[in-house]
């Protein structure tokens, strides 16, 4: 919707403000570009591409309770704990790609596009909720894991616009976490040692 309300493509008779405030980039390639970080975005982290009972997203991984809760109806649990361990993988990789194929200083270059619409309020969620109920470093304000990403997202709360998201994201995941919404994945990570709940370029994994 943003990109086809605010995002027209560049004209050469734009003047250099206009262009700098469009979403749609001016070239196919560079079009492309947002559309394969867009895609990686949906496919492997924020969609279950499935209706059925505990099928999940990647990123539900972090919050989505082992049986059900008011939080997590019960078909949209997740039982099993070496689902969840892969599925926290899987995060760890596409943060991986993401570091090292963003363009920066935004995640397509110059300015900000859909591809950065999409990845910043999921980060947020990466950003709680990893170390709290992981026990990650804080990914996105330490520069031995993803120092690309660190700049990325320091410089994306420089703008109102998704400081204003990341306020309304982050205080209702505050205020859930003193409800006590994550003690259940916690539990989980705690009860199953013998699976990989930390991932680190420390220890290459």
């Amino acid at each position: 919707y943003l990109e086809d309300r605010f995002g027209g493509r560049n004209s050469s008779s734009s003047s250099s403000s206009e262009r700098n405030h469009r979403f749609v980039l001016d070239t196919a390639e560079d079009r492309a570009f947002v559309q394969l970080m867009v895609r990686i975005h949906d496919i492997y982290i924020s969609s279950p591409n499935c209706t059925q009972p505990h099928f999940s997203h990647t990123q539900g991984c972090m919050y989505l309770d082992p049986v059900a809760t008011k939080y997590t109806p019960a078909r949209r649990t997740m039982p099993d704990p070496s689902i969840r361990a892969a599925k926290l993988n899987e995060i760890y990789d596409r943060l991986c790609w993401l570091e090292a194929t963003a363009k920066l200083p935004y995640l397509a270059g110059e300015r900000i596009t859909h591809a950065d619409i999409s990845w910043f309020p999921t980060c947020i969620f990466m950003e709680v909720l990893l170390p709290y109920v992981f026990g990650w470093v804080p990914i996105f304000y330490e520069t031995t894991n993803f120092p690309r990403l660190k700049e990325w997202f320091g410089l994306c709360l420089t703008n109102e616009h998704f400081a204003s998201v990341r306020l309304d994201i982050y205080d209702t995941l505050m205020k859930q976490k003193e409800d006590g919404r994550f003690e259940g994945v916690r539990e989980v990570v705690r009860n199953h040692p013998q699976l990989k709940w930390v991932h680190t370029k420390l220890d290459g994994t």
